[in-house]
């Protein structure tokens, strides 16, 4: 894009870019790009990264607190089980943070050069991977989000 062409344009488009090849591109080359998205009621935030292997989408998103004991020692347990039986996935994993609140994190790998379909199908693979978690969690805790709106 020549210098005119990007005075032009408002403050908040200066992230597409246009690639030698002429296809139009979002993020600045080699920048980070970022992005939020609900899922069952959940916000999730998405992010592009720079590893050694290429560049990958890392999303992660806030369940809802971990139950204590007072509120049933089998729903603990169930919830627990669920989380652990999440490490045995590829991409995607449910966690308690320090607060005690459930996390789940993921990542998926993006092929170079990557277009704004890329990083929702990435995105979107790492949901597919963790949904059957998300919905047993959905069905055994006291609390979970409430919808948008």
């Amino acid at each position: 894009m020549d210098m005119l062409a990007r005075k032009m344009l408002p403050s908040e488009m200066d992230h597409l870019r246009l690639d030698q090849d002429g296809k139009l591109r979002l993020g600045r080359s080699g920048g980070l790009v970022e992005f939020t998205f609900y899922y069952m009621d959940v916000p999730f935030s998405a992010v592009t990264r720079q590893i050694q292997s290429g560049p990958i989408v890392q999303i992660s998103g806030e369940i809802a607190p971990l139950p204590y004991s007072a509120e049933g020692t089998s729903i603990r347990r169930a919830t627990i089980a669920i989380i652990d039986a999440s490490q045995d996935l590829a991409h995607t994993r449910l966690a308690v943070s320090k607060q005690k609140t459930i996390l789940c994190v993921g990542k998926a790998p993006i092929s170079e050069p990557w277009a704004p379909v890329d990083l929702i199908a990435a995105a979107a693979s790492v949901i597919i991977e963790i949904r059957p978690y998300l919905q047993m969690l959905a069905e055994v805790l006291p609390a979970w989000p409430k919808p948008r709106g």
